[in-house]
């Protein structure tokens, strides 16, 4: 690693995160590095002056470009970058890289956890725990509690996650149908592919509709009152992809009119989701609150891409997960 490429003999990092310990592991590295942990903005703004890589999450504010002049790489701590200004990067020759990837295993995971909730009507199990209340078993259809096997299972995106949630379902049983925006890229041979512009016909067949797509222009208020209109009234609609996916306000109206038989959402237009919120109080509204992605592998994960992306970095390589 030529030493003339850093601002002195070795890079410095700063890693900006309230909790996520990946200093630690940055300094267990073979190669010398110097790795500050800046936990507050309080902490991060002075450190930003000397940074030639900045490692971040939700500790960004636009304005902080300018107050790191070394800069070389802004290796973000997630999979979108939407809240970075990737034309400001260019202007200063600054590279952005994501994390995407690694919580496809953790979100994957987590929509099937929601589709078995609804299922075997966990969340039911749950609020009839906490009132001591023993649950005679239900005499009508709806109310009982099914497989998953044999079900339809329509997932909106095919990027790390989607494609990973795929295998699960397949392994489940399911039949699986994947909308994306290249219907003719490979998926696998069980699999059917659609256009994006075939999501209204493909959600007809869903018992499960989980989004999985990025948050991008296109895919915002993907989900609407049309879309929801045509899914069957049994459905339920996971959304572990980002809030905007979905109009929050007509999706509520579908919920409450029947229109589909119950929403597991991990994201929300605004999050925290408002304490006034219809979707709070529900029966048929499962709600975590954007942990999807949560994984205890979560760290080693970013800390690896950023070791190879710092070697790449400086031998002049195509970064992993480049965006800039």
């Amino acid at each position: 690693m030529p030493v003339s490429f850093w601002l002195n003999e070795k890079p410095n990092i700063v890693i900006a995160h309230s909790s996520f310990d990946i200093k630690s592991m940055v300094d267990a590295w073979d190669e010398p590095t110097k790795c500050v942990w800046a936990k507050t903005k309080t902490d991060l703004v002075p450190a930003l002056a000397d940074a030639d890589i900045l490692v971040t999450m939700t500790l960004w504010e636009p304005g902080y470009l300018a107050l790191a002049p070394h800069l070389k790489l802004l290796q973000t701590m997630t999979s979108g970058v939407e809240q970075y200004d990737t034309e400001a990067f260019r202007e200063r020759g600054v590279h952005l890289a994501s994390a995407r990837g690694v919580n496809a295993n953790a979100v994957a995971e987590h929509a099937v956890a929601l589709m078995f909730s609804h299922s075997r009507r966990l969340w039911e199990a749950r609020d009839d725990q906490r009132q001591s209340f023993w649950r005679k078993l239900a005499r009508t259809q709806g109310e009982r509690r099914h497989e998953v096997a044999g079900t339809h299972v329509v997932i909106v995106g095919f990027g790390a996650i989607g494609a990973r949630l795929a295998t699960v379902c397949l392994a489940l049983g399911q039949t699986v149908t994947v909308v994306r925006k290249n219907a003719t890229a490979g998926t696998g041979p069980a699999i059917t592919t659609v256009a994006d512009d075939q999501l209204p016909e493909a959600v007809g067949n869903a018992d499960y509709l989980i989004l999985a797509c990025p948050a991008t222009p296109e895919t915002r208020g993907l989900i609407d009152g049309r879309i929801l209109s045509l899914m069957k009234p049994t459905a339920c609609l996971i959304n572990v992809a980002r809030g905007s996916v979905v109009v929050e306000s007509d999706l509520i109206t579908a919920l409450r009119q029947k229109q589909i038989g119950m929403a597991a959402l991990d994201t929300f237009e605004r999050e925290p989701l408002p304490e006034t919120s219809p979707l709070w109080s529900m029966p048929n509204v499962l709600i975590t609150p954007h942990a999807a992605g949560d994984t205890v592998a979560y760290e080693s994960r970013v800390a690896n891409i950023l070791h190879d992306n710092i070697r790449r970095l400086a031998e002049g390589k195509p970064l992993i997960n480049q965006i800039v």
